[in-house]
């Protein structure tokens, strides 16, 4: 009975003399809760009649795929990749063309999606060259690759829909117009195309704030083909800017033109954004100087989950040269990273050079190089500077 007792009265003690141990909470600093995300993007994606034809193969197939083998690591490593699809795909095995009214096999796709494309931009001057069964077939094709279309469009409904993407946490609305259209579009069917009209982006924009959109992203296919920036496209983009465009792709001119910053909308979650007002061609059968290069451009975008800000953290560049010809025996078109033109002598990189750059000859070599500085006197001579991407 006592010893009941005196066990009651320890118990009792020291429940007394003993604070609760509360389990050890470590603070995450909201410096370290970011989220980080890329969108490299490349411009002009053409298939004229010489780009089918070498990728044809002898049962009657076509095989894209090797084109882009010099270049499939970085847009594969990029989070989202995006492009022009400046064509269309209009048939199923014949009826295939090429410039002025194009229509392209369906295995140009196939190669887009296994290389890591994810968004086509699809509003362009050549989105309506196999008219309303163009862009139709054309969506439904892409639509079977997950290969997501901007711009272009099925009905009404489906227009004045906003793609929306979630990106590693982070919504992303995409948006696409054209300046103009080489077969005009049916009054009745305006929908089918988007063009440049400031009400439409404006609209557009709201909405895509209004779904959740936490960045705004505008492809634009304007300006004139081989020149630098119009005031045309200086125009368009200083209205994109106030209505609250964060960043800005373009293309058409088939040539390199500059990037700039600049300062944000109030609506936007960025303090700055950034415009390229041409990526030039990134495979196309154009093949003299300036034409047969374009860049992968990368930006970078990290989100703060603590304070809910968002920061272009970096912009970089890889530039690009089409190959086209004889090589190793075969026809062929390569995209290759121009950069590796200035060290194609290092012990280093011609160990790992793929294997049709082996068969480049110095004249190629050349002209690589050519590209290789052409599109960083671009870059850096105006607008904001762009950091090149090293090998």
């Amino acid at each position: 009975m006592y010893f009941i007792l005196f066990l009651s009265f320890l118990r009792t003690f020291f429940s007394e003399q003993s604070p609760e141990i509360q389990p050890l909470v470590v603070k995450k600093s909201c410096e370290d809760s970011v989220t980080t995300i890329s969108i490299t993007a490349v411009g002009d994606l053409m298939c004229h009649s010489s780009q089918y034809k070498f990728a044809k193969k002898t049962d009657g197939t076509y095989n894209f795929t090797p084109v882009y083998a010099g270049v499939k690591n970085y847009l594969s490593q990029a989070t989202i990749t995006v492009g022009n699809l400046e064509t269309v795909l209009a048939a199923t095995t014949t009826d295939y063309s090429g410039y002025p009214a194009f229509n392209t096999p369906n295995e140009y796709a196939d190669a887009l999606k296994e290389v890591g494309f994810d968004v086509l931009f699809t509003a362009n001057n050549h989105s309506y060259d196999r008219n309303e069964k163009g862009v139709l077939r054309t969506l439904d094709e892409l639509e079977k690759r997950n290969l997501v279309a901007i711009g272009t469009h099925r009905d009404t409904v489906d227009r004045d829909s906003i793609r929306i993407m979630d990106v590693k946490g982070i919504k992303i609305a995409f948006l696409g117009y054209t300046q103009f259209s080489n077969i005009p579009v049916s009054a009745t069917k305006k929908y089918l195309v988007n063009h440049i009209d400031t009400l439409l982006i404006s609209k557009n924009i709201t909405k895509a704030r209004q779904k959740g959109a936490e960045l705004v992203v505008i492809n634009v296919h304007w300006g004139n083909e081989y020149k630098q920036p119009s005031d045309y496209q200086k125009m368009i983009a200083t209205y994109l800017q106030k209505a609250g465009a964060d960043i800005i792709l373009g293309e058409h001119p088939h040539v390199l033109q500059p990037v700039a910053s600049f300062k944000a909308s109030s609506t936007s979650k960025l303090d700055s954004g950034v415009i390229a007002y041409s990526l030039g061609n990134f495979f196309s059968s154009q093949q003299w100087r300036y034409s047969d290069a374009g860049v992968m451009f990368t930006v970078e975008i990290t989100k703060n989950l603590c304070t809910n800000t968002f920061k272009i953290t970096a912009l970089q560049y890889v530039p690009t040269w089409v190959f086209k010809g004889v090589m190793n025996k075969t026809n062929g078109f390569f995209i290759f990273p121009a950069e590796t033109a200035f060290l194609k002598d290092s012990l280093h990189l011609k160990n790992i050079l793929a294997p049709e750059m082996q068969h480049l000859q110095k004249t190629h070599w050349d002209k690589m190089k050519q590209a290789a500085e052409d599109t960083e006197k671009v870059l850096n001579t105006y607008g904001t500077k762009v950091r090149r991407s090293r090998f």
